[in-house]
């Protein structure tokens, strides 16, 4: 176990400050925290790092959601970093994401000996920061309408919807980062852009959360369907929710929900509570227990979500179960292959840009999901 684990944050006005620190007979002066922050200035992005200091072998974890702040463990001297790095990064992510939350329910030391950690972002989480950036969402919807196009008039297109300079390689990088859109030279002086992937945000029944319920909690089932049937199927004249409704009719409610339901997948909290509750339902303390966070965050997490209509509180049991089940999901985008073939018909792409988007979409789509 490391030897000590404390939490620093650059205050604008005082400077540093250890705001966290097990155990509490830890002292560090100004010059040891002066050398930590410089050492992790380096990069704009998660990042962990080994420095010797003033004697000390301290592993430094920072993230850029989270400027200003570190996370910092003072390893012994036969300690391999090698086989702990990923560990740290884990509890890094988490202490940060908990002091965030609210520093005060943070127990170092219960998350220390525990080993507790944050997994590094899921796949849907990745997904749904398209749609929280909105020059990325843009990109997806033209992409949608073009299936294939040249960067160069996508950058332009791009310019004139915002109305100011934007770096396309930016803006895009949420849909290649997750595999949404691939970008080639082909040719000499083509770059093109393809997409061989689209996504689909909704709310969908919590089927197995229902099951579940039936089976262990039966003094819930019945009140659990009814709560679920209110909100995608009540009685007329209320529409519910029908995430099958095409995003173009008016009564669709996935354009108004979809970026609700993006921010709290991206949330690593929120995410790790939600997920949790898709198998079954669970009370707090289970919860706590099954994701290693504190009641406490657990508890203001459920209420921000029963808030938002994703889970229901069943308060004579103390149990919390989903209400709905957001997702964001991959699939293949079947419906680009006429847009291919009538642009190369209109000569808007050669064959061989065309050939090269079908060989793409055909290793998309037997890559596992």
């Amino acid at each position: 176990m490391p030897e000590a684990t404390f939490v620093v944050h650059l205050d604008d006005y005082q400077g540093f400050l250890v705001k966290q620190r097990y155990p509490s007979s830890l002292t560090l002066n100004e010059k040891v925290l002066n050398l930590i922050f410089y050492e992790q200035q380096k990069e704009d992005k998660e990042e962990l790092s080994l420095a010797e200091i003033e004697g000390f072998r301290i592993a430094i974890f920072s993230a850029p959601e989270y400027p200003k702040w570190m996370v910092c463990t003072i390893l012994g001297a036969e300690e391999d970093y090698n086989l702990v790095d990923e560990g740290l990064a884990g509890s890094g992510r988490l202490i940060l994401a908990l002091m965030n939350e609210d520093e005060e329910s943070v127990n170092l030391e219960e998350i220390v000996k525990a080993g507790s950690i944050l997994e590094k972002t899921k796949e849907e989480q990745k997904l749904a920061s398209i749609f929280l950036t909105p020059s990325s969402a843009l990109l997806l919807e033209r992409m949608q309408y073009e299936g294939v196009e040249k960067a160069a008039k996508l950058s332009i297109w791009l310019k004139n919807q915002v109305q100011d300079e934007v770096d396309l390689r930016e803006a895009m990088a949420p849909l290649m980062n997750t595999g949404v859109v691939k970008v080639e030279l082909v040719g000499k002086t083509s770059e093109m852009v393809f997409l061989v992937k689209d996504i689909f945000g909704y709310r969908a029944p919590p089927v197995e959360s229902l099951k579940r319920a039936a089976q262990i909690i039966p003094s819930i089932a019945e009140r659990y369907k009814e709560y679920v049937t209110a909100f995608f199927s009540p009685p007329p004249p209320n529409k519910g929710y029908n995430p099958t409704l095409p995003i173009s009719d008016p009564n669709s409610p996935i354009l108004e929900d979809r970026e609700k339901l993006s921010r709290l997948l991206a949330d690593s909290l929120n995410y790790m509570v939600l997920d949790s509750l898709r198998a079954e339902p669970l009370s707090a303390a289970e919860v706590s227990l099954k994701t290693a966070l504190p009641e406490s965050i657990v508890k203001k997490v459920l209420w921000a979500l029963e808030s938002e209509k994703v889970v229901v509180h069943f308060e004579d049991e103390d149990v919390w179960a989903l209400l709905t089940n957001p997702r964001i999901e991959s699939f293949i985008p079947e419906y680009v292959l006429p847009m291919i073939k009538k642009k190369v018909s209109e000569k808007e792409i050669t064959p061989q840009i065309a050939r090269r988007h079908l060989e793409l979409l055909i290793q998309n789509y037997g890559e596992p999901e």
